[in-house]
């Protein structure tokens, strides 16, 4: 009795951990990340924080993503360039300097895909401008064959 017990205890943990290691909710979270916000032209943004993570789906080959930064000289380190460094799965995977207004994309390779469902996407400012805004980034786009695109992750409308 006892072993059986035991047993079924090993068995439920074990699932719980499986569970816990790739759940299907985390394509869908996000940190440090402020609300959506849109420009006159249409396109959605949001800031970030000096760090902020999202998820892409593993079986993509690659992502895109545009960033752009504020530069107000009056404000403190306001006009300083930005260095953004891009992660995978704590890998890092590009770097991106900001240093005029306007945006750029950030097209980033994503390696082989591993036996979870997502890879973790980070994002971190080498400064951040006041009230801890990081990079104003756009919807995320990904790629399974390099030619077609499709919005993905957080950008629900």
């Amino acid at each position: 009795m006892r072993r059986a017990l035991a047993i079924g205890v090993l068995v439920l943990l074990a699932a719980a951990l499986a569970w816990l290691r790739d759940p299907a909710w985390l394509a869908t979270q996000t940190t440090g990340m402020r609300e959506w916000r849109q420009a006159p032209d249409g396109q959605r943004w949001r800031w970030t924080a000096g760090h902020a993570s999202f998820f892409v789906p593993s079986d993509a080959s690659a992502f895109r993503i545009s960033m752009a930064t504020s530069f107000d000289p009056l404000e403190w380190l306001g006009d300083r360039p930005m260095l953004v460094t891009v992660t995978i799965d704590d890998r890092r995977a590009a770097r991106l300097v900001l240093s005029q207004p306007g945006w750029q994309v950030a097209t980033v390779a994503l390696p082989p895909r591993g036996n979870r469902r997502v890879r973790r996407v980070d994002l971190r400012t080498s400064v951040t401008r006041p009230g801890n805004r990081g990079v104003q980034i756009g919807e995320p786009e990904v790629t399974t064959d390099g030619q077609n695109w499709r919005r993905c992750c957080f950008s629900e409308r």
